[in-house]
């Protein structure tokens, strides 16, 4: 596993404690991890925007991605996979996860043509397949929209599938990703293990200033950590457990949840070239034979446009880093305010990863906000969810390149 290096990362974030108070608190906290650690940088994150939910839920359905140029320029190697069997279809209907419990979930036939505004087991599936296929969907919420639509648009590329006129799902379709998941179940009975429901929780404080102050930036409650655990959003956990009381979970208790890709733990750097689309929201990772071998939703500042066509490289990696607020940095932020500097944690405005790029200030790291990804543009450098960071960061080396394409709109 690489060295994990401390790095100082820059965010605007609310100020609401004294000037004078947080000069205290954080000069005595940049002395000890600037003496303490040898190897750091700066990184300045160039933010943009704020998360809207309306927003992101107006983008769910947005279409638009189909007539950019990186969807339609770039070549995958065809690849076909044998038809999995004994899947049952229905040619029609409407479907809810509501009220059905995960065995009538695992048991419900497959409806298609799938696409729209649609939720319901069958959507539930294609995401667990598209996840264990290494084609994320993001958070896994068993409801249709643009990251299982181009993720699936991405899959049948890979596999050589025609893709339908509609970008919906058909038959075809999902009986390779059936096949492609290893015709494993969707969902999974989980016993819950030390680690699964190991704290420390805490509730975090919106101040920037405040969060200086705490040892770490950790999850929240025992549901958040469950559900990036399960790449799922913590409304689907509460749905397939609607009796469960996560925070009173112990070590041998069982849950369900969705049956998805084991965790990468360990360095397999495989990924040659990586193609970031802006206007498209798309992670795109390929080997070296130019096989599209993961890919993912990600989010980027609305306002960040790097100039055409460019191709950057990866610098190093940093797993848990931490977290440097530096207002004279922005134009937005008095340069009068003071400096602040946040200890590692997944609710780091950068997650458990970062990514150093080769243009400055620029890097691929994590969030702490993983069901905005793909829909809501934030933050200026290449969000992923913290599950498709922490893979990335695994499968990634120095010199890969990283070309960001689509750096415009439409037209």
């Amino acid at each position: 596993m690489r060295k994990a290096f401390v790095i100082s990362i820059a965010l605007i974030a609310a100020l609401g404690c004294s000037k004078e108070e947080a000069r205290q608190t954080t000069e005595t906290t940049t002395r000890s991890i600037t003496e303490n650690v040898k190897d750091a940088w700066d990184v300045a994150v160039p933010v943009r925007g704020t998360d809207d939910p309306a927003a992101r839920e107006s983008q769910r359905f947005d279409e638009g991605w189909r007539g950019l140029q990186g969807f339609r320029d770039t070549q995958v190697a065809a690849r076909r996979t044998e038809a999995a069997a004994d899947i049952r279809f229905l040619p029609a209907g409407k479907e809810s996860l509501k009220e059905l419990t995960p065995q009538a979930m695992l048991e419900a036939p497959v409806v298609v043509p799938l696409k729209g505004d649609v939720s319901g087991p069958s959507v539930l599936k294609t995401q667990v397949y598209l996840d264990r296929a290494n084609f994320s969907v993001g958070a896994i919420d068993g409801r249709w929209g643009r990251n299982t639509a181009i993720a699936l648009y991405w899959y049948q590329r890979s596999q050589g599938i025609q893709a339908t006129e509609e970008g919906a799902l058909d038959e075809q379709t999902f009986r390779a990703l059936a096949t492609s998941a290893g015709n494993a179940p969707a969902l999974t009975q989980h016993r819950l293990t030390e680690d699964d429901v190991k704290g420390p929780f805490q509730k975090l404080p919106d101040d920037v200033y405040e969060k200086a102050k705490l040892d770490c930036l950790c999850y929240e409650s025992k549901k958040e950590k469950l559900a990036e655990r399960f790449h799922s959003s913590m409304g689907l956990l509460e749905l397939l457990n609607p009796d469960v009381d996560f925070e009173a979970l112990n070590a041998g208790s069982t849950i369900w949840a969705p049956n998805v890709r084991p965790a990468v733990t360990s360095d397999r750097p495989d990924i040659a070239r990586i193609a970031i689309s802006i206007a498209g929201n798309t992670f795109n990772a390929f080997d070296a034979s130019g096989n599209l071998i993961f890919h993912a939703p990600t989010t980027l500042g609305s306002e960040y446009d790097p100039s055409p066509r460019e191709t950057l490289e990866i610098v190093r990696v940093a797993h848990d880093p931490h977290f440097h607020y530096q207002p004279k940095l922005f134009h937005e932020v008095s340069d009068d305010e003071p400096e602040a500097n946040l200890n590692p944690g997944p609710n780091s405005p950068v997650g458990i990863v970062w990514i150093a790029l080769s243009k400055k200030h620029f890097g691929i790291h994590g969030t702490s906000d993983p069901e905005s990804i793909g829909y809501a543009s934030s933050h200026g450098c290449v969000r992923l969810t913290n599950w498709d960071a922490r893979e990335v960061a695994h499968r990634v080396s120095p010199k890969v390149k990283v070309e960001f394409i689509d750096t415009r709109k439409k037209g």
